[in-house]
């Protein structure tokens, strides 16, 4: 969800001025930082490659909070007004942007096109997404036609920001979703696990989800040898706001129903990486056990916020 959820009640933010919508605008990509020897803890396995601000002279560019990386090595982000952004060749010097179109996205209400997660089969190319303010999930063909829509029993009664706001589907093919905000009638933040496509009509099972203190689950992923990421993040309400972001470790083996779901360990993101608002997590499974792992930041749509891609080594 949009970090400034709770701050719009009570200010108004500066927006960015209102563009057209024009699906032909070009993507640019100014490299803001690069790898250093900054890694953060001395044994974090996280090290820097790159951070790059994307821009765009389009109103359909903007306010990502879900990213996926596809099979054939391009980035597929999603945004909180359903919109989404394909980035060709990330991290290179013909790293270029297009905008694919959703093809039920046009002319739904806000509600419902409330885009906070994806994931996907690499194999099939089957994608997934998950929309926060009406608690459902939809299933994509790799040509982004809509497959099937639900909305989850276990998921239902969440309310306001408290439906899905992170997805992975796991290699074994169960899904797991979490809540962004926590509830008083469950340990943790609210999670669901899915034991095969949530789309397909299982309830799933209920358990909570330990995000570190003070930080919410904005997004997740998996890697290749079956460790779960989960993006974390915090917001300090300043003008501008200030945030903090870091990867909670955690292993699937650990979900229990109705029980909490702890991280085994939380890795601050590098120093050199801008502090922004990150909502997109993805892996790009590597050799040897390295991933390269991308993160995208939601701008809000805000005149004094970035999107920003960045590059991050993972060194299993």
């Amino acid at each position: 969800m949009s970090a400034f959820s709770a701050g719009m009640l009570v200010l108004t933010w500066w927006r960015a001025d209102i563009l057209p919508i024009d699906p032909t605008a070009p993507v640019t990509a100014e490299l803001v930082a690069q790898g250093s020897t900054d890694v953060g803890a001395p044994d974090s396995p996280l090290s820097l490659i790159g951070v790059w601000h994307l821009e765009s002279a389009t109103r359909d560019f903007g306010g990502y909070s879900a990213l996926i990386a596809l099979a054939d090595g391009s980035l597929l982000a999603g945004s909180d007004t359903g919109t989404l952004l394909m980035i060709e060749h990330p991290g290179t010097a013909t790293m270029a942007g297009s905008y694919p179109e959703l093809a039920v996205t046009e002319g739904r209400a806000k509600r419902d096109a409330d885009l906070e997660a994806l994931t996907l089969d690499r194999t099939t190319g089957t994608i997934w997404g998950a929309y926060e303010s009406s608690n459902a999930i939809e299933r994509y063909s790799p040509g982004l036609q809509r497959l099937a829509r639900v909305k989850p029993t276990k998921m239902r009664r969440s309310r306001g920001n408290g439906g899905p706001e992170a997805m992975v589907r796991l290699a074994d093919g169960r899904f797991v979703v979490l809540a962004e905000v926590r509830f008083d009638s469950t340990p943790g933040h609210r999670a669901v696990l899915f034991p095969r496509d949530p789309t397909l009509g299982d309830e799933g099972v209920s358990f909570g989800f330990a995000a570190p203190e003070g930080m919410r689950p904005v997004d997740m992923t998996q890697l290749a040898d079956g460790t779960v990421l989960v993006l974390v993040r915090s917001v300090e309400w300043y003008f501008p706001p200030r945030f903090a972001s870091a990867i909670a470790v955690l292993d699937p083996v650990g979900i229990e129903p109705g029980a909490l779901w702890r991280p085994e360990r939380v890795i601050p993101l590098p120093e050199a990486v801008p502090q922004e608002n990150y909502e997109g997590l993805a892996v790009e499974p590597g050799a040897g056990g390295a991933s390269r792992l991308w993160l995208i930041s939601d701008d809000n749509v805000s005149g004094f916020q970035r999107t920003l891609l960045v590059a991050l080594d993972w060194r299993g």
